[in-house]
């Protein structure tokens, strides 16, 4: 999930999940005319019975509070009290950056943490929440910088891709087992009809066949898609019936050409 929160400053929020139930968050100030130091990122979360016992851990933070809708101080001049939220709309979570001001430090962008002992947490907890920002040394890059500023907005949906089933984004599909690997094999070598690749396979009768055949034709099963002509060797010729003795003689008798004269014209 990544989103803008946008102001004099824009501050870019991007949240994912990790693998083992924790959500990774980064807070950057973007690029631009002028520049800010980070001080805190205030938010909401989604189920209040989770909230008190969230924690938060980055190299950044200096100081954290967990209490449903009763946060906006976090010492230091670290608030979000004003414009953004009153005393019936405090938010849950709030995370300090660092010390206030650019004297000991500047922070354009941290990464931090978030952690529940129980359960595994998800970009749906903070979907559609209420966030806000404090940042101080505001100014151009290479100003005065004495602003601060408070700037807040409201984290999107957590959309979910068809077909991304690891944390990472990695695309899956779906149709092919991930645990069984994926092998071309040559086309001549893949068995037919449960067949070994290594056993002759019977040719199926061609309707050449059924001529050659004292099979009748209605009994020889009918052949799905072209076939190829037949190749007669000597060896593929059919067998014939025995002439009787009488086809014989009738054979042996030599014609008579007077008593049975061939026509003229």
């Amino acid at each position: 999930m990544e989103f803008v929160l946008a102001g004099d400053v824009n501050v870019k929020v991007t949240v994912t999940e990790t693998a083992d139930g924790c959500l990774e968050f980064t807070v950057e100030v973007m690029e631009g005319e002028m520049t800010a130091d980070l001080n805190g990122l205030f938010f909401d979360f989604g189920d209040p019975d989770l909230v008190g016992s969230l924690t938060a851990d980055g190299a950044d933070i200096t100081n954290s509070q967990f209490e449903y809708d009763a946060v906006d101080n976090l010492g230091g001049g670290v608030n979000i009290k004003g414009e953004l939220v009153n005393d019936t709309d405090l938010f849950d979570i709030g995370v300090r950056f660092g010390t206030s001001g650019m004297a000991k430090d500047d922070i354009q962008m941290t990464s931090f943490t978030l952690s529940h002992p129980d359960y595994d947490l998800s970009l749906a907890d903070i979907e559609n929440m209420d966030f806000g920002v404090r940042m101080t040394s505001v100014g151009e890059i290479d100003g005065s910088r004495d602003g601060s500023l408070k700037i807040g907005g409201t984290a999107p949906e957590a959309t979910v891709l068809d077909g991304v089933d690891d944390p990472d984004g990695t695309p899956v599909d779906n149709d092919i087992p991930i645990d069984e690997p994926v092998v071309d094999e040559p086309i001549a070598d893949l068995p037919i009809d449960g067949m070994p690749p290594d056993e002759p396979i019977d040719a199926q009768p061609t309707a050449e066949d059924a001529l050659l055949s004292d099979t009748p034709p209605e009994q020889i099963d009918p052949v799905d898609g072209p076939t190829e002509e037949p190749v007669l060797d000597g060896t593929d010729l059919p067998w014939l019936e025995p002439l009787t003795d009488e086809e014989i003689a009738a054979f042996d008798e030599p014609e008579d050409l007077i008593a049975d004269p061939m026509p003229i014209g």
